[in-house]
């Protein structure tokens, strides 16, 4: 009975240390995609470039940079106002996962930017703007139609504002534009090596200036919340390797009684893997159980907007059945070092 109520309290344990690192990992997720969001769409690897050419400021005729071996993304700057932000937008590939805001149709793919197609993403606000034709919603800009492929979701955020237009068909109806173009990608280095290969692309033709995007608080709370999760999952995890510790080498007397009787360590081991797998299926299946209420029961909005999915769940169910082979594992092996006379005399 007494080693019951242990193994109770270590389902229990297992499940409140698995609970808290989904819901400080949906946080953190939660919390990087909002500083994406209040940043303007973009990350802090953000690279911004002003190209002029002579006299005429700001007036350039710039082609796209032929770099199609790394993951990035470039916006023309075009508009900002109340209502609508109005940007050209050129991607290798969906390196932000704009696809994951849609609440219809889709983002840009290859083929519309190979094929120049004249096409754009509108945020929900900004999508009251379009016009009905022929079955199509078109959205007009600089007397150039262009067929709305996807629509946001409403999140109160920029990207209700938004106008994404497809930057290659906007480069064949513009000749001359505003050269404030925005290099992004995921990882700071491919920025670097976007940014450079312009330079050396324009070969001098064009005065090139940096312009800086400054990165709003809500990006540094990202940083922060991903140091939070950092130090509160290494001290559950800390807590949970401690009371491991003490749950097995509690187990010496009953592993003595069990030598006595002459169980050997295959049998120890399949039995030891027995509890241990009944423990951590039950922790998972109390951890899964309270995502569900939480979610679709109490509907707790935090939950319901998490970005934790059957990724992150499969992630967390390998770690309980390592954490639950583990265990066994050194249940078992204690089995050659406990002294069947000095245990059973109580020492």
């Amino acid at each position: 009975m007494k080693s019951r109520k242990i193994y109770i309290l270590y389902v229990l344990q297992c499940f409140f240390i698995g609970l808290l690192v989904l819901v400080m990992l949906g946080y953190k997720m939660q919390v990087e995609r909002k500083g994406f969001l209040d940043n303007e769409m973009f990350s802090e690897n953000v690279h911004g470039l002003q190209m002029s050419s002579g006299e005429l400021q700001e007036m350039v005729d710039f082609r796209l940079p032929q770099i199609q071996d790394q993951p990035y993304m470039l916006y023309r700057y075009l508009s900002y106002g109340a209502n609508e932000c109005v940007r050209g937008v050129y991607g290798t590939q969906d390196v932000f996962g704009f696809s994951k805001y849609l609440a219809s149709g889709r983002f840009f793919s290859k083929e519309d930017h190979e094929d120049a197609k004249p096409v754009a993403v509108l945020g929900s606000r900004a999508y009251s703007n379009a016009v009905e034709r022929d079955g199509k919603s078109i959205y007009v800009y600089n007397n150039t139609e262009y067929e709305v492929i996807g629509v946001f979701a409403q999140n109160d955020t920029l990207l209700d504002r938004a106008v994404f237009l497809n930057l290659t068909a906007l480069e064949e109806t513009m000749s001359q534009y505003c050269g404030v173009y925005y290099v992004d990608a995921p990882d700071k280095a491919v920025v670097e090596d976007v940014v450079q290969r312009i330079r050396e692309d324009s070969g001098g033709a064009w005065t090139i200036f940096d312009v800086e995007h400054e990165t709003p608080g809500s990006v540094q709370m990202g940083k922060m919340g991903f140091t939070l999760f950092v130090f509160s999952s290494i001290s559950a995890l800390l807590c949970l390797l401690i009371t491991t510790i003490f749950l097995i080498s509690g187990q010496r007397y009953s592993i003595a009684v069990k030598k006595l009787v002459g169980m050997t360590k295959r049998e120890m081991f399949i039995e030891n893997i027995r509890k241990m797998g009944m423990v951590c299926a039950s922790a998972f299946g109390l951890i899964c159980g309270a995502m569900a209420v939480f979610t679709n029961v109490l509907k707790v909005p935090f939950f319901i907007t998490s970005d934790v999915g059957i990724v992150h769940y499969g992630i967390l169910g390998a770690a309980l059945l390592l954490l639950g082979a583990g265990n066994a594992l050194y249940a078992t092996r204690l089995t050659g070092s406990v002294e069947l006379s000095t245990v059973l005399k109580g020492r």
